[in-house]
């Protein structure tokens, strides 16, 4: 699209050349000989570069200048005073302006003044697409794995990267949803432009339609100034709409517009606004069911479901836990100045026999601690949590020995003895961790505890 000027100007002579001069460049032009005129077009119109007289009917070039970059802060503008009056000039620049021009000018002048102003605004807003795009890029982690779940994964993130269609991710709790976005926006055509990520849950109704399609001033009560909105931000990009399924019904209805490529008004805006945004969508809900019970819109659900990628909990994926687990203790090792660590074959046991319920969050925040635990080169049950160890243990305990099964009080006891010889034979922590009074416990264990600090 050609740049759009607003020119503000009330010499009718001198606006009429500007406006010939500029569209003979080829420029989309606008005109206005007030400072009230000029604010409807600013409200109504997105205007690139504004070109405004300091001294005008009804106000200053000062007042254009303000409701300009309140509006936008990529639009640039230049003012032109009259020579007597660089004071102006001078004040316009601290608040802002771009560059000033002195009256009588020339219209090569003019001209060079307006392509250096949106060449250098070119500039920035590359500047700043390049420093989301290094920030989105640090972001990435690859999807690891060799389970035939997880492949499936990378699969379809291959197929449908280069589609640019909208994607709905499905998955537990912490599954990695947000990794699988990282990868499409990386592999896709968009992987120039900026990802924009949003968490729906984390924001009240109003101020999500605000977070997602921008105010302007003095919308609400807390509206101090015009902002635009991640739809805006993700411009030429990608957004990620993550825990789609707790936006309510009403910005339900606002996002599908959007999505079918309509244009969206800022909150408590008249200005149409269009972006091109690939939208991809999360959740860890089942969206069908909330359709039937009134709590996600149907059409929006198939305009997002186009590709539907459904990443696995951890428990499907076979034989990768201790794979991630070695990959997220050699970062956390790296991250605390330590050296390789590897784990004990009791501890790969453990990991393995364990359901994951928080998944991949839960495997990573486990090899932190460990990581911040462990004095020597080698992570041990004493590194792992006492909880993550029952499961791995009540297997092992549940095992048939000459085709006789233990007994239920018999496993109990075991695994009892076990937790209490993992923490040093500290009855009280014990008792905490198994949820049971001391005494309980006491009786439990018979009344020999394993040896330890008295406690």
């Amino acid at each position: 699209m050609n740049p759009s000027i607003l020119i503000v100007e009330d010499d009718a002579g001198v606006r009429t050349s500007l406006e010939r001069s500029m569209k003979r460049r080829g420029y989309d032009v606008h005109a206005a000989a007030t400072v009230g005129d000029a604010k409807r077009v600013i409200g109504e119109r997105d205007v690139d570069l504004v070109l405004a007289d300091m001294k005008l009917p009804d106000g200053s070039g000062l007042e254009v200048l303000r409701a300009a970059r309140e509006t936008s802060g990529d639009v640039v503008v230049i003012v032109v005073t009259a020579f007597p009056d660089m004071k102006s000039a001078v004040n316009a620049m601290r608040e802002g302006a771009h560059d000033f021009i002195v009256k009588p000018f020339e219209l090569d002048e003019i001209h060079l003044c307006v392509e250096r102003a949106l060449e250098a605004r070119e500039l920035r807003r590359d500047v700043r697409r390049l420093e989301r795009e290094r920030r989105a890029r640090a972001e990435v982690t690859e999807i690891l794995g060799e389970s035939a779940a997880i492949r499936r994964v990378r699969d379809d993130i291959r197929k449908v990267a280069e589609a640019d269609t909208p994607v709905l991710i499905v998955g537990d709790t912490g599954t990695g949803k947000e990794l699988v976005a990282d990868s499409i926006q990386r592999l896709s055509k968009r992987a120039a432009g900026p990802l924009v990520k949003v968490n729906c849950s984390a924001f009240s109704d109003q101020l999500l339609e605000s977070e997602l399609f921008g105010h302007e001033k003095g919308a609400y009560t807390d509206a101090k100034e015009a902002r635009e909105g991640v739809f805006e931000m993700a411009d030429g990009g990608t957004l990620f709409l993550d825990e789609i399924a707790e936006m309510k019904a009403g910005l339900q209805a606002k996002l599908l517009r959007v999505v079918e490529g309509q244009p969206f008004h800022r909150v408590g805006g008249r200005r149409e606004i269009r972006t091109d945004v690939r939208v991809i969508a999360a959740t860890n809900r089942n969206l069908p069911a909330l359709i039937q019970s009134g709590g996600f819109r149907e059409d929006l659900y198939f305009r997002l479901d186009v590709f539907r990628i459904v990443v696995p909990p951890l428990r499907e994926r076979s034989g990768d836990v201790v794979l991630l687990a070695r990959y997220y203790l050699d970062r956390a090792a790296a991250s605390l100045g330590k050296g390789p660590l590897r784990f004990s074959a009791e501890v790969e046991r453990t990991l393995d026999a364990y359901a994951w319920p928080g998944n991949i969050r839960e495997l990573k925040n486990v090899m932190e601690r460990a990581a911040i635990l462990c004095t020597g080169d080698e992570v041990g049950l004493a590194q792992v949590p006492v909880e993550l160890q029952a499961e791995s243990f009540l297997k092992r305990a549940a095992t048939t020995a000459g085709g006789v099964f233990p007994t239920l009080e018999e496993i109990e006891r075991r695994y009892v003895a076990h937790v209490v010889e993992q923490l040093g034979g500290n009855l009280s922590e014990a008792a905490r961790v198994l949820g049971i009074a001391r005494n309980t416990l006491k009786a439990r264990l018979g009344g020999s505890p394993p040896a330890g600090p008295a406690s």
